[in-house]
Parts: structure tokens; sequence; C-alpha cells
């Protein structure tokens, strides 16, 4: 009978353009994907090629690059040095210069500058398995690999298996029709949840391919979670096929179920597909109350541990920030520890942008994001505004300019020790009490307003104690490896602007050579 049935299957004309088209979808999807990789390792090549051209990425007085720009540029060769492995030793006997580094990269670009290259054939031969899943996915989704009607000469077995139908038992006179409609109706869950998982790993991996990820792994890891989330959503629905079974589990309001499938399985399916971690975990969630062995988190400090939105930096609006998060920056923090070079390569934003969105997400991660909107409001902007303003180069300062600048001190010390909204709520939140020495010499417990006073006027007991104990704060805040970075290329590009570009020239030194630090004296 199972010869029979794949004799008509492969006979069928509808069956074999299902499988042209499911073939074709499959076919085109992974070749988009590599020719997509292929594009944009030449493009960024080429943006890295003229970077090194523009901006300094050698440190003269250390004689390596930048770790900044070895990251990028390492990142689009690593998998294609072949004969150039030695270029390690290269460095050290004379290619590290702008124009050694300039020639490697066209050595990169002149390897990969085909399609299906050496790399990109690795990465069709690693896809092979997303290729087969696709292919027996839409074949399903596509084709209905049974009977929708019983008839006698119907090849309705083709679709009878112990995933199916396997422990039912039904009467001997409805039981072929029974089954037929069991089967049919776990092949319509796992073809929905295909679709969505289908939907789900396209997405995913042009986000990878947007950040140059897209490897043999991502595309096998996509070909598992297919896999995984289909079988798990027909495994669920021989489970629970009626509705209300599932609704009970995961909390929610059910509607009226209706003949055959019912419409609530079918967009359970899809989010099976489309999420399926995020499925299970919220079921998960919902019955862990019940499930004493199931550890529970600390929900007291949700609303004041919230993500901060990219919108709050300077210059990121909605289209803006939905072409960051295809770089995986979704909030404020992701901004602050990325690698500038990189989001000025991957993205089409220039390099001076990309410098000020990082600066400013750093200031708002360490100040908080009720600090860093005051600050703004006083012309701090980024972390090296408030670092300009707090620590300067007081070698040259007169007596007048010393008064002033630990003015300007304690004035920001007041911004920066201010209790906000979240610490004040916090505070509240965990009953904890600050502890203060009062004015008999007795501790005492204060709240959040009463601490942050108290912590005002002790670093305040004098103007010089004041300005160094909010230096010392800043030490701290600017100590953090991901600041350290954007320092570091900040100076390399102040260096390349020059001594022109720390202030006006003077109308009357306009044109003089003796003031021009770009002409020779």
């Amino acid at each position: 009978m199972q010869t029979e049935v794949a004799a008509q299957a492969l006979t069928d004309p509808s069956a074999a353009w299902t499988m042209i088209v499911a073939f074709l979808v499959a076919v085109v999807t992974l070749f988009a994907l590599i020719f997509g990789r292929y594009e944009i390792r030449l493009r960024r090549l080429r943006l890295i090629r003229d970077y090194v051209k523009t901006f300094p990425v050698i440190d003269q007085q250390e004689e390596k690059t930048s770790p900044s720009f070895e990251f990028v540029r390492t990142k689009y060769a690593a998998d294609v040095r072949g004969n150039g492995e030695q270029h390690a030793e290269g460095l050290d006997i004379g290619l590290q210069s702008s124009e050694g580094i300039i020639r490697e990269i066209n050595q990169t670009i002149a390897k990969t500058r085909f399609f299906l290259n050496r790399g990109d054939m690795r990465l069709l031969i690693a896809g092979l398995p997303y290729l087969l899943v696709v292919f027996t996915g839409f074949t399903l989704a596509f084709s209905g690999l049974g009977c929708f009607e019983f008839t006698g000469g119907c090849s309705s077995k083709s679709i009878f298996n112990v995933l199916t139908v396997g422990g039912v038992n039904f009467s001997p006179v409805a039981a072929e029709r029974n089954l037929l409609q069991l089967a049919e109706n776990v092949m319509t869950v796992a073809a929905i949840t295909f679709i969505g998982a289908y939907l789900s790993s396209l997405r995913y991996l042009v986000q990878a391919l947007a950040v140059f990820d897209l490897n043999g792994y991502t595309l096998i890891r996509q070909a598992a979670m297919i896999v995984i989330s289909v079988l798990a959503s027909a495994a669920l629905y021989r489970a629970l096929p009626d509705l209300s079974a599932v609704v009970s589990l995961v909390g929610i309001e059910t509607t009226p179920s209706v003949k055959d499938l019912p419409p609530g399985w079918m967009l359970l399916a899809l989010a099976f597909g489309l999420l399926p971690g995020s499925v299970l975990q919220f079921v998960l969630v919902k019955i862990g109350s019940q499930i004493n062995w199931i550890k529970q988190s600390d929900n007291r400090f949700i609303e004041w541990t919230r993500v901060v939105p990219l919108d709050a930096i300077d210059g990121i609006d909605f289209f803006t920030r939905f072409r960051l998060e295809e770089c995986g920056i979704s909030d404020v923090q992701s901004l602050a520890t990325y690698n500038p070079i990189m989001l000025h390569i991957e993205t089409p934003f220039g390099i001076y942008q990309t410098v000020d969105w990082i600066a400013q997400a750093q200031l708002c991660c360490v100040v908080g994001l009720d600090r860093f909107l005051l600050l703004r409001q006083f012309n701090v902007r980024t972390i090296f505004d408030l670092e300009r303003a707090l620590k300067q180069n007081r070698n040259d300062d007169t007596e007048d300019d010393t008064k002033a600048i630990d003015a300007f001190d304690r004035i920001y010390a007041a911004v920066l020790l201010a209790p906000t909204g979240p610490m004040k709520n916090v505070q509240e939140a965990s009953t904890a009490m600050f502890l203060i020495p009062g004015p008999d010499g007795q501790i005492k417990e204060v709240n959040a307003r009463e601490f942050s006073m108290w912590a005002l006027t002790t670093i305040s007991e004098t103007k010089e104690m004041s300005s160094r104990a909010i230096e010392h704060l800043m030490d701290w805040i600017g100590d953090d490896l991901h600041v350290r970075r954007l320092r570091r290329l900040w100076n390399e590009i102040s260096s390349r602007l020059g001594q022109l570009s720390l202030e006006l020239t003077p109308d009357h030194e306009i044109g003089n050579p003796a003031s021009d630090p770009a002409q020779p004296v």
C-alpha cells in the first residue's frame, strides 16, 4: 500500500508542482542569504579601507593598531585568510602601517570578489540542513499530503503514523474518517507552525546578515529550531486537542470552538513558530506558582529597573532606533558598550554620529536617565562633556580660574548627588534605610532624600574638598573599559584633526602663515 501511495504522489502533477515550488523557495532563500553576505563583505571592506585612509589606526608610541579597529578588520577577514595566515608575522616585520593594512584589505577583497568563493561554498554546505528543512516544510504547507474528502480510493494512509494518530482508539464504523480528521488537524498545526518558524528564522538570519554574523552555526541552529517548533506543536496538539485545556493551562479566555480544527489552535501554532522560546517560557511562568521547585523571580523592582530606550539619546528617532535594533542594539546599555567603528561600518551613520551617540549612552548608563536628562539642561550631553567640566588641566589656571571651576564642580555635584525618583522608590520598596551619623554622634536611619543631602554636605566642607571629591567620582565613572576605548578613539580622531580644530582662528590672523599650524614656520 505504501508503495502505491508513493507512486501516486510521484505521478500526481499537483504534487510535482508543489515539490518544485517548495524546492525553489528553499534554494532562493539560502542563495539570497549567501549572496547578501558576499555583497555586504565587499562593501564593508571598502568602507574599512576608506576609514584607514582618513583616520589614524596605528598607535605611533606602541606601534600597534587600535584594538577597536582590529576587531572590525578581523571580523570581515577571519574566514578568508588562507595563504595569509602568516599575516601576524608580517605585521611584526613591517606591515604595521596604514599602507600595509590597506594592502591586506585589498588582498582580502581580491580573494572574495567572486560569488561562491571558498567561504561561500563552505557556508552553502553548512546550510544544506536548513535548505532540506525549508523544502520539507513548504512541501507540507503547500500540499495536502492526504485527502480532504473521504473517498474510497484515497491515499490517506500517507499521513497515518505514530505522531498523527498513534494511541487513538475509535469505533470501527467511524475509525477511518475520524483518524483522517485527526491526522489532518495535526498536519495543519505542523504546517502553520512551520510558516511561523520560517518567518522567525528569516528575521533572525537577516539580522545576523546585518552584523555579518551569518555562518554555518546560525543556519544549523535555525534548522534545528524549526524542527523543534514543528514537532513540539504537533505533540502538544496530540496531547491537548481540546483548546479549552490549553486555555486553562495558560490562563487566557477562550472562544467557542468551531468544527474541525479550532482557530485558536491555528493562532497558537503560529505563535509556537514565531516565538517558540517565549511561548514555552510564558507557560512555565503561568504554572510556576503552582510548582514549588521552580525558582521564582523577585519582581518588586521591575518598575524601577526598566530598560532605557534608545529614544532617550539625542539624535535617535523611531526609524534610527529600528535600524540600530537590526544590529542587536536594543537599549542604551547595548549602545554604550558597542564598538563605534563597527557601528559606523555596519550602519549608514557617520563616525562622528556614532561616537556622539555612544558617548551620550555612556553618560546615561553611569548617572541614570533622570540625571542624564538634567545634565543635558546644563549643556552636558556626553561622558566627555562631564569629564571636561569636572577635570581640567589646572597648571596654567589663575586663582580666579580656579575659583570659577570649583564653583562649577559644586554645581555638577549637586546634580550628580540629587535624589532621583527611582532612588527614592527603590529605597521605599526595599524597606532598607541609609545609616548616617547624627548631630549627637549617634548613627540614625534616614531615607534617600536625607542621605543625598548629607552626602553633598559631607563633601562640601571646603571648596577644595568638594572639587577633589567630585573629580574622584569622575575618575571611577570614566574608568570602564568601553569608556576608555571610546576615549582612545576620541583622542586619535582629535589628533588627526590637528590644532586648527581646537578653536576658531581670529579674523586678523586668517591667512597669516606664522599663526597657521598647517604651514611650516
